[in-house]
């Protein structure tokens, strides 16, 4: 088989099982297999597959007929700029939730005296493959990260993330603050379980690969806020603040919970104007 051909019949077969953007994760999967950019598969379409090739190519595809992430067949996922390695343990990072990380990265930087970066704390709760905290330490060295998840197993890629990464961030085991308490933080960042029970089961096929534990957050979504606005206070510094990433239809809801304890909350949206950050301070 061709490289054309492969591609060709890659497509057919995902379309079969309506996978969207069928061609484009039939091309990937093949530059994957071949070790090359997709923009070289149409150089070299004539250029004949091997036997091995060919059926780690047709082995790729048919994982992701049956809804496997394109992710988690790559194992990666670009975010912030940077390349991090994901699979089954962790949840895939969405371009939505670097908004999060821009937002502090515009917040310290005004705060600064002088332009002059300064060492703050923070941590991020629910870190997952690692990619809010290894983002902000890479993008600012000077902070002190530290990501916290309940998962051991995503711990482990977090760390392998980091250290590929060259980002410096203490990793604990821990659930949801727990690990924190007693210390006080310039930030604490989170991007936490927020999709309700009844939202999870209408997912797209593609979410039941990733961890569940990583999307339900209770009935209505809300749980992890609930615990956020009612423990957060004393882990903060007199001047700290909390950045969340929310669901689109949850700003009013979270908002409500941080101000009947006091906080002042600020939305950000994101690319395509619907809420998606909330600032607490």
């Amino acid at each position: 088989m061709k490289i054309v051909d492969g591609m060709r019949w890659g497509e057919t077969e995902l379309l079969k099982k309506e996978i969207e953007n069928a061609r484009f994760d039939a091309d990937l999967l093949l530059a994957e297999v071949l070790k090359v950019t997709r923009d070289r598969l149409y150089l070299d379409w004539d250029r004949n597959l091997s036997e091995q090739e060919n059926e780690q190519f047709r082995a790729f595809i048919q994982r992701r007929a049956s809804n496997v992430p394109l992710q988690y067949i790559l194992k990666r996922q670009e975010f912030m700029g940077l390349s991090f390695y994901v699979d089954e343990r962790v949840l895939i990072p969405r371009a939505d939730s670097e908004i999060l990380v821009e937002k502090w990265l515009d917040i310290v930087r005004q705060e600064n005296d002088i332009g002059q970066d300064r060492l703050i704390k923070v941590a991020d709760l629910c870190t997952g493959s690692g990619a809010l905290a290894i983002s902000i330490a890479h993008y600012y060295p000077v902070a002190e990260v530290v990501g916290i998840d309940l998962s051991l197993d995503a711990l482990e890629v977090a760390r392998q993330n980091a250290e590929r990464l060259g980002a410096i961030v203490q990793w604990r085991q821990g659930d949801f603050v727990d690990s924190i308490r007693g210390e006080c933080w310039d930030y604490i960042i989170t991007n936490p379980p927020y999709v309700s029970t009844e939202d999870y089961r209408q997912c797209a096929p593609e979410i039941f690969h990733e961890p569940a534990m990583a999307f339900l957050g209770g009935s209505d979504g809300l749980d992890f806020y609930r615990r956020l606005a009612e423990e957060i206070r004393p882990l903060l510094k007199p001047q700290g603040k909390v950045l969340m990433e929310i669901g689109w239809d949850q700003a009013e809801a979270v908002c409500s919970l941080f101000h009947l304890k006091g906080f002042k909350t600020q939305v950000f949206p994101d690319l395509a104007g619907r809420d998606r950050v909330i600032l607490a301070r």
